[in-house]
């Protein structure tokens, strides 16, 4: 990749993308990444993920207890809930398709396989209880 490309690369990041530094210990970093590397996706997806499902999780559980106290409320974190096991759901998939082929007897794609049919059946009973 040339200069040229690298430039207008760092140009688009630096006007979508927030840099943010956390300071953590050695060996967290370490497992974090090392977790990361054997599951084969990048440390920045991995954090904005969470970061995403947290911050829908602090919006809907900051209210929490007034939105328990109604039916409505109660109604409105069903739906939180469903939204977050449908990006669970979809993150498995995502993840489960790909699996390299020589491994599709794996227990790792069993694995997978066994959590997506648990979220499809936990959201089956959420949709029904909505």
């Amino acid at each position: 990749m040339g200069k040229t490309s690298n430039k207008v690369k760092d140009k688009w990041n630096s006007a979508n993308y927030t840099q943010i530094k956390a300071a953590v210990r050695p060996e967290i970093a370490a497992t974090f990444k090392a977790a990361c590397q054997a599951n084969n996706v990048s440390m920045n997806s991995e954090l904005s993920g969470f970061m995403e499902n947290r911050c829908a999780a602090l919006s809907a559980s900051k209210p929490e207890k007034d939105l328990l106290a109604n039916r409505g409320g109660r109604r409105k974190l069903l739906g939180v809930l469903m939204g977050q096991l449908e990006r669970v759901k979809d993150a498995e998939e995502e993840y489960k398709e790909n699996i390299p082929e020589n491994l599709q007897g794996s227990v790792r794609y069993e694995n997978a396989e066994q959590a997506i049919e648990a979220l499809e059946e936990a959201l089956e009973a959420l949709y029904r209880a909505y």
